[in-house]
């Protein structure tokens, strides 16, 4: 099978995305598939401590050319991504890259600009543009409480609206960018060179940045009020449903060694406000693409294998006392309320003062 590029353009631009993954053999074909299709032409996977066979899937996909696999573990007490990053600068994984992203499993950059592809939304913006800053918008669990094995992207199509000004993940970025005009990869952003002219940055509306939040290199969430969505923007499906969600509780973060997957992370992300089905638009080929995956040879045993292991997890999970508790809790949580606009907007400051500019 010869794995062409899907889209349209006589010269493509070469796009990396680059991620850290734990058990998450469920959702990777998917992941790959939209992200094949809305332009990304590399793709660098780390995996790491991996129980469901996400490790051999994404193995069995690397030796058809469709992506690099590093299997990697990380020193006792080290994150896990920030060392995948590290080797990533160190091994100059971006070299000859137009354009590259860190995003996870559970993103997908959504671009509004007509084309709704990755090079449209870059073409959309001022010319000169260095780092486009894509807003997070937080999917919530849409009543979603089995895992099912479907499309992420079709099953949960409730969110946040687009204005939600709190709590502050409503507000977090992630990054595209041009990793000539930086220093090295982060998760959220990457880092400026040391010397020289300050990166141009603009978000997801195409508005420039100031030269300040450029500097900021700390500040992970919009600078502005306003939604900065306008061209590209990034759906972020943290939650799925209440069953994988216990699976994740269990995996913890990638980027935090110290932070616990509990109740308040659920109702900092639950949203299912509005109805959002953009990204449908790629229904039909995200299905064909899939396809295709599914026809390499082992792909769809290896796919099976992980959906058998993440029902598997999560059962075992339920069966212990704070499984139980938290999948009861999540249950009635119910749906996370978005805030009145003067009430958002008072926490957001309290926010500030407490943490500072970083955001």
């Amino acid at each position: 099978m010869v794995w062409s590029q899907p889209g349209k353009g006589s010269v493509p631009l070469k796009i990396l995305a680059f991620t850290c993954v734990r058990n998450e053999g469920p959702f990777l074909l998917e992941w790959i598939a939209y992200h094949r299709l809305i332009g990304v032409s590399d793709f660098v996977v780390f995996s790491n401590d991996c129980e469901d066979g996400s490790d051999d899937l994404l193995s069995c996909l690397a030796a058809q050319g469709l992506l690099r696999h590093i299997p990697h573990r990380a020193a006792p007490g080290k994150s896990v991504q920030w060392q995948a990053l590290q080797r990533v600068a160190r091994d100059r994984m971006l070299a000859g890259m137009d354009w590259a992203m860190c995003v996870d499993v559970d993103e997908f950059p959504l671009i509004h600009a007509p084309g709704h592809r990755l090079a449209d939304a870059i073409a959309a913006v001022p010319e000169g543009t260095d780092a486009i800053a894509m807003p997070w918008r937080l999917f919530g669990a849409s009543g979603h409480v089995r895992f099912d094995d479907a499309p992420v992207t079709a099953q949960f199509q409730r969110s946040a609206p687009e204005d939600l000004s709190h709590p502050i993940a409503a507000r977090y970025i992630k990054t595209l960018f041009r990793p000539a005009r930086f220093h090295k990869p982060g998760v959220h952003r990457p880092k400026r060179q040391p010397t020289g002219p300050l990166p141009v940055w603009a978000d997801g509306s195409g508005q420039r940045l100031t030269d300040d939040f450029a500097a900021r290199e700390a500040q992970i969430a919009l600078p502005t009020l306003t939604p900065g969505r306008r061209i590209i923007e990034l759906n972020h499906y943290s939650l799925r449903s209440v069953e994988s969600f216990l699976v994740k509780t269990a995996r913890g973060l990638a980027n935090r060694t110290g932070k616990a997957i509990d109740l308040s992370y659920w109702v900092e992300r639950n949203f299912n406000t509005v109805r959002n089905t953009a990204i449908s638009h790629w229904s039909d080929a995200l299905a064909a693409e899939m396809a295709r995956l599914r026809q390499v040879p082992g792909v769809e045993a290896l796919h099976q294998r992980g959906c058998d292991w993440h029902r598997q997890r999560s059962a075992a999970l339920l069966r212990t006392e704070e499984g139980y508790r938290l999948y009861c809790d999540c249950l009635h949580a119910a749906d996370s309320a978005a805030l009145p606009r003067n009430l958002a907007l008072h926490l957001y400051r309290a926010f500030a003062e407490l943490r500072g500019p970083q955001g």
